[in-house]
């Protein structure tokens, strides 16, 4: 009887405590809250416990009774830590002198169970990388050159990262509690009431039908998904587990279904309207309308998923890959029929922001518009256990998010408390001796190390801070700088030799882990090449600076440069080409997307030569039909 009680009672809080989180911040999103801190904190202590109940610590790969009682007493120590610090923080906002010592070790309490909730959360990096940080908040005088600082005490230490709002309670988790949360217990109700099933019946009946069409579907499924999700790999789990056998059953190898299953939801990342929780926090660093920070990510987002399509479409036609026969579609009178309602959510979402409203009070208008729309489907008609799912799903997703970001607020507040986030600026300025192509070059290769084994979500938060900054004092534009280091800090996810998205969807194709990794970086190379093109030409960005005619050259010059780089890369343009081919395609391709007129000019005619050359070889050309 104890022994079930024991049990019960933990799980029970979990979910109770999930529900109560997803349901508060829904309410502080249309009403309104209470103090920063407060709203913060409130996240902090609903969500993290959970961690140590729903990844319980193990001993020898196995759980116990004294494992099960650590993992308790650490959800206890976090909640207290958590209720303490809203308890004492309208006196704290006005006490000078000493440090009172229940503050020192709440907040001591606070720092490390952050930094073990992020490591089984998200992996061990973020955790390690934290706690580097605050060693060197502390050890300061004794670090050599550039990194030298005074030191600070542990006492100022533990009171900057939990009696302020720069620390665990900064920026990071205040975006969490303002925007990010919302939009995962949006992203839950449209799973949980048919929208997210939708997405993926919409994708088959557009594109089953045409060559290669399970691949296809793919792409467009779990782009409309992944936007939504924020993450990758679990974007991977529910749309790949019937995309990959549908691939490899119509012809791909079981690497090249899993790598198209692994670019199309890391894809899913950096398109609008939500791009994961990118958009929010992007916005925030640099004090932009989120629509802004959306419209800025549709053309690279374009850019990528019309190379992908390009890419399977040319496996396709090299391999003879049908589509899908009209009675393995859903039915095209239904998906576009009745059940068409499901788009309404996505609609009111981008009309409401679009008209001004903030992107939080929006997103629970569009809850509403859910279950309104569902109320005209049996199938999926609300109950309260059907809106309970969905609020404990929104929390469930929310906890790893959470830890991510108070993690990630220890690493910014250190750079905000000893100032080498600005001491690091200026030496890779004066590394790259301000030469924006190298010191974006660095970035890049900084960001893909950290996105291998970080959420891209945490890679940003702190890059942002330390080297989007740079990027902008070489001459790009500050949204130009943030939206380049926020795409590498999601390329980390499909680039080998760790490329964890592409590895997850391997297991499910049972596909060869490198094989996957390498062909999955080989469809997304537009990904690598995009941002180098923004970061000094704007104009894709749809920047306000940019004239009309600017952006539609840039934006044509793009398309046909991907369009040769495909097709040099696959060996197909429609049909089979040959080596010369390729290679002129190739050259035209990298000259096509550097900016300038006479690099459009050279890129055009290369291109033109290199079809022309086609025409000749083969002058009869049979076209393949989609």
């Amino acid at each position: 009887m104890i022994k079930q009680f024991a049990k019960a009672v933990p799980e029970y809080y979990t979910k109770v405590s999930l529900v109560a989180c997803s349901a508060l911040f829904l309410y502080f999103a249309a009403f309104g809250s209470t103090s920063l801190i407060i709203q913060r904190s409130l996240l902090l202590t609903l969500l993290v416990p959970t961690v140590f109940i729903t990844i319980p610590l193990t001993f020898r790969g196995k759980t116990n009774g004294w494992t099960k009682a650590v993992d308790l007493a650490l959800a206890i120590s976090l909640i207290a830590a958590g209720i303490y610090i809203i308890m004492v923080w309208d006196a704290r906002i006005m006490k000078t002198g000493a440090v009172p010592a229940t503050d020192v070790v709440m907040g001591t309490i606070m720092i490390i169970l952050v930094l073990i909730a992020a490591q089984r959360t998200t992996g061990k990096i973020l955790s390690i990388i934290s706690a580097v940080f605050l060693l060197y908040a502390y050890f300061g005088p004794y670090m050599p050159g550039f990194l030298v600082h005074r030191g600070e005490t542990w006492t100022r230490i533990v009171t900057f990262m939990y009696v302020s709002t720069e620390g665990i309670f900064g920026t990071p988790v205040g975006i969490a509690a303002t925007y990010i949360m919302v939009f995962i217990v949006f992203g839950a109700f449209l799973e949980k009431f048919g929208a997210g099933q939708w997405f993926v019946d919409f994708a088959f009946s557009v594109t089953g039908k045409y060559r290669g069409g399970p691949a296809k579907t793919a792409v467009l499924a779990s782009g409309l998904m992944g936007m939504i999700s924020g993450s990758p790999a679990a974007n991977v789990v529910t749309t790949g587990s019937f995309t990959i056998p549908l691939m490899k059953k119509t012809g791909y190898k079981d690497y090249e279904a899993a790598a198209v299953e692994a670019v199309a939801s890391t894809g899913g990342m950096f398109a609008p309207p939500i791009m994961g929780a990118g958009a929010f926090i992007m916005a925030q660093y640099l004090g932009l309308p989120y629509a802004t920070i959306a419209k800025a990510a549709i053309m690279p987002a374009l850019l990528y998923y019309f190379s992908i399509m390009l890419s399977v479409d040319s496996i396709a036609i090299m391999s003879g890959i049908k589509g899908l026969k009209k009675e393995e579609l859903p039915p095209i009178s239904s998906v576009l029929g009745k059940r068409l309602l499901n788009a309404i959510p996505i609609l009111v979402l981008v009309l409401l922001i679009a008209s001004g409203l903030s992107p939080a009070k929006a997103s629970v208008y569009c809850v509403g518009s859910i279950l309104l729309v569902a109320f005209a489907q049996p199938e999926y008609r609300p109950t309260i256990k059907k809106v309970l799912q969905a609020l404990y799903e929104g929390g469930s997703g929310g906890v790893a998010i959470a830890a991510t970001c108070a993690c990630a607020g220890l690493i910014v507040g250190v750079l905000s408390m000893t100032g080498i986030g600005a001491k690091l600026s200026y030496q890779l300025i004066s590394i790259t001796g301000g030469n924006i192509y190298i010191g974006a070059i660095l970035v890049a290769i900084v960001a893909i190390i950290l996105g291998c084994g970080m959420p891209p979500t945490a890679v940003y938060i702190i890059l942002a801070a330390v080297l989007a900054p740079p990027l902008a004092d070489m001459g790009a534009t500050p949204l130009a700088a943030h939206m380049f280091v926020f795409i590498f800090s999601c390329l980390g996810a499909i680039t080998p030799p760790v490329a964890l998205t592409a590895y997850t969807a391997a297991a499910i194709a049972k596909a060869d882990p490198n094989k996957t990794g390498f062909r999955a970086f080989r469809f997304g190379i537009v990904a690598y090449i995009v941002p180098f093109i923004f970061i000094t030409s704007p104009a894709l960005l749809l920047h306000e600076t940019s004239s009309i005619l600017a952006t539609t050259v840039a934006c044509i010059t793009a398309v046909l440069g991907i369009l040769s780089l495909v097709a040099a890369l696959e060996g197909c343009l429609i049909v089979r080409i040959n080596r010369l081919q390729r290679v002129l395609l190739l050259v035209a391709g990298f000259v096509l997307m550097m900016p300038g007129g006479y690099t459009d000019l050279v890129g055009i005619v290369i291109m033109a030569v290199a079809i022309l050359i086609g025409a000749a070889v083969n002058k009869k050309v049979k076209v393949v039909q989609l």
